[in-house]
C-alpha cells in the first residue's frame, strides 16, 4: 500500500510478477479440470477499501481482470471471498468475471449488497459476532432478512454460518432451525 500511496517506480513490475505467478496457477487448476476456482483477498477494511477505489482500479483491476477472464474463457466460475468494506468495487468485480462473492454483512450492510442481487451469486458469511450474544428470535430473524433481502432467482443466495464455541447451544440450535 505504501508503494500504491508513493507511486513505486517497480510497482508495476512487482504486479506483473504476482499476476504472471496466480495465472499459473490458475491455468495449472484449469489443465486440471476444476469447476470452480476459489479466490480469498480480504480487499477491504471494515469502513472503506484501504486503497481509493480509484487506484484499486489502476493496479489491481487489470490483474482481477486477466485473472477471472481466463477463468471465463474456460468456463471455470470464479468465487471470490473478501473480508471488509467492497461496495464500491462490487460492480468492478462482476465485471471482472466473479460469478459467486462472499462479502462480510457487518461491513456492507444487507441494504447496500441487496443493489447487487440478481447480478451475481451471494454467499453470505451470516453475522458471526451476533451468533454469542443474540437471543434466539433475533438470530432467526438476522437470517430470514437475509433471505427476504438477498435471494434471487436471478443470481441465488447462499448462507454460510460459522460459530465458535462462545455460541450458545440453544442459538447453534436456533440457526439450524431457520436454515432448515
Amino acid at each position: 500500500m505504501l508503494d500504491i500511496g508513493s507511486r513505486e517506480p517497480k510497482l508495476n513490475h512487482l504486479i506483473e510478477m504476482v499476476l504472471d505467478y496466480n495465472l499459473k496457477l490458475v491455468n495449472k487448476w484449469i489443465e486440471i479440470g476444476a469447476e470452480a476456482i476459489y479466490f480469498g483477498d480480504d480487499l477491504g477494511t471494515q469502513k472503506s477499501l484501504p486503497i481509493s477505489p480509484a487506484d484499486w482500479r489502476k493496479y489491481l483491476k487489470p490483474c482481477y481482470r486477466k485473472i477471472f477472464g481466463v477463468c471465463q474463457d474456460a468456463g471455470v466460475y470464479v468465487y471470490l471471498h473478501s473480508d471488509g468494506h467492497i461496495l464500491e468495487i462490487i460492480d468492478d468485480l462482476i465485471e471482472c468475471g466473479v460469478n459467486i462473492i462472499n462479502p462480510q454483512i457487518r461491513a456492507n450492510g444487507f441494504e447496500e449488497l441487496a443493489k447487487f442481487k440478481g447480478k451475481i451469486c451471494i454467499h453470505l458469511d451470516l453475522d458471526r459476532q451476533l451468533f454469542p450474544f443474540a437471543r434466539p428470535e433475533e438470530i432467526k430473524s438476522h437470517i430470514q432478512e437475509a433471505v427476504n433481502k438477498l435471494n434471487s432467482q436471478e443470481g441465488g443466495l447462499m448462507l454460510h454460518a460459522e460459530c465458535e464455541p462462545d455460541v450458545p447451544l440453544e442459538n447453534i440450535e436456533a440457526i439450524c432451525q431457520v436454515l432448515e
